[in-house]
C-alpha cells in the first residue's frame, strides 16, 4: 500500500517549522539587545549633559540652557523608543491585538504622504507617491501599516536623493513599495546585524563627558528596519528588502495576500 504523502511529510514540514521557529526567536533576541544598545546613547547624552552642568563647565547661562534643551530633546527620544519597543512586544503577544479589517490604499498613502512630505522637502528628497489608479485593499491594522511605512520612508530619507511610495496587485498578492536609491544589500545587512546584536558589548558605548555628545540622536535604520520585520506578519504582511533590477537601488516592500477575511 503507497504511504499518504501528508503523513509522510509531516516530519520534513515539523522541522522546517521549528528552524524558522528558532530564527525568528533569535532574531527578536537581537532585536531586543540593539534596541537595549541604542537607549544608551540618549541615556549617555543626557548624563553628559548633567555632568557638564553640574561641574560648572557651561561658558555661561545660555550654554547651560542650551544643555538643559538638548537633555530634554534626548529624553524625548529616549521615550519614543520606548514606546516603539512596548507597541511591538504587546502586538507580539497579544495584549493588544491588531484591528485587522479591509483597508483602503488610495486612502492610507495620502496619509503616510503628508506624514513624510515636510521631511523629504527639508533633505531636498524628489519624493513623489503614486496613488492606486483604482480600489486595493488589504485586510490589515490600518495604524500600524502606516507607521510602520511613515517610519521606513522617514528612516530613508537622510540617506537618499530619490523616493517613490506606491501598491500594485496582482492575483496572488498586494504590495505596498517604498523604492530609493540606496543598495538593497546595504540595506539587509543593517536589517542582518539585528540578528547579531547579542554580541554587542555595552561597555563600548562612550560616557566620559570628555567624549563628543551624540547630538543627532535617533532610531537607527536597522532597528526600523527589524520593527517592520517583526510587526508585519503580525498585521498579516511580510516585510522584504529587494534589489532594483535595471539601476543601483532598492524596493521596501510590504506585502499582504490578494485575498480578503
Amino acid at each position: 500500500m503507497p504511504l499518504d504523502s501528508t503523513h509522510s511529510d509531516q516530519p520534513q514540514n515539523l522541522q522546517l517549522a521549528y528552524q524558522r521557529l528558532l530564527a525568528l526567536e533569535r532574531f527578536k533576541s537581537g532585536f531586543l539587545a540593539r534596541t537595549s544598545h541604542e537607549l544608551r546613547s540618549p541615556i549617555n547624552t543626557i548624563v553628559s549633559l548633567h555632568q557638564l552642568i553640574l561641574e560648572d563647565l557651561c561658558e555661561g547661562p545660555e550654554e547651560e540652557k542650551e544643555f538643559i534643551g538638548q537633555s530634554k530633546d534626548a529624553a524625548l527620544k529616549m521615550l519614543a523608543l520606548f514606546d516603539q519597543i512596548a507597541a511591538v512586544s504587546k502586538l507580539d503577544v497579544g495584549r493588544e491585538p491588531p484591528t485587522l479589517e479591509n483597508v483602503d490604499l488610495s486612502f492610507l498613502l495620502p496619509e503616510v504622504e503628508m506624514l513624510t512630505t515636510l521631511q523629504a522637502a527639508n533633505q531636498n528628497v524628489r519624493y513623489t507617491v503614486d496613488y492606486p489608479t483604482e480600489e486595493i485593499e488589504v485586510y490589515t491594522d490600518a495604524t500600524w501599516l502606516k507607521n510602520i511605512l511613515a517610519s521606513l520612508i522617514q528612516a530613508i530619507i537622510p540617506q537618499t536623493k530619490f523616493l517613490s511610495l506606491g501598491a500594485n496587485q496582482t492575483e496572488q498578492s498586494i504590495t505596498v513599495t517604498i523604492e530609493c536609491d540606496r543598495p538593497a544589500k546595504g540595506l539587509q545587512s543593517e536589517l542582518d546585524a539585528i540578528s547579531e546584536a547579542t554580541q554587542i558589548d555595552p561597555k563600548t558605548t562612550e560616557t566620559d563627558s570628555t567624549k563628543p555628545l551624540n547630538r543627532d540622536i535617533r532610531l537607527s535604520t536597522g532597528l526600523i528596519l527589524a520593527t517592520a520585520h517583526v510587526a508585519l506578519p503580525l498585521i498579516k504582511g511580510e516585510f522584504a528588502i529587494t534589489a532594483k533590477p535595471s539601476e543601483e537601488g532598492s524596493y521596501l516592500q510590504c506585502r499582504f495576500p490578494a485575498t480578503t477575511a
